[in-house]
């Protein structure tokens, strides 16, 4: 099945709560389920633990490496903004620009580029699969 017809097959989990009225799920649920989402595309890839990626401290090269793979597709896929981001991984927003530049110089590499772009096409049909609140992409 692929994610458009997973997405028509199956209701949007993101817009509603079971068990509660048809009202949307506030967009600080959203963005945490988001960035949890690309945590764990990261962890999966780069057989990092998503609590590693989660440390609030300094980590190896590795860790750093998932993680800045995790806030680049946050942020160019599933379009959501530095500030919003740095506060669901614990860092600043210039670290977020940071690390999103750093992944973007990566894409020279056409291995690492063709890695990414898999990685984007996979969180965005999740994404799109989970479906947005209204009013999540500029429409009513």
């Amino acid at each position: 099945m692929s994610a458009c017809e997973a997405a028509t097959a199956f209701p949007p989990i993101l817009t509603n709560l079971p068990g509660t009225s048809s009202a949307p799920v506030s967009r600080t649920i959203q963005n945490r389920v988001r960035c949890r989402l690309t945590r764990e595309i990261a962890s999966a890839v780069f057989d990092i633990a998503v609590s590693d990626i989660d440390r609030q401290n300094r980590a190896q090269a590795p860790i750093c490496h998932a993680r800045h793979v995790a806030m680049y597709l946050a942020h160019v896929v599933l379009q959501m903004p530095l500030t919003v981001i740095a506060a669901e991984f614990g860092r600043d927003r210039t670290s977020v620009a940071h690390a999103v530049r750093r992944i973007e110089d990566q894409r020279d590499d056409p291995d690492f580029d063709a890695l990414l772009t898999r990685l984007e096409r996979l969180a965005g049909a999740i994404d799109e699969a989970l479906g947005q609140p209204e009013g999540a992409d500029g429409r009513a």
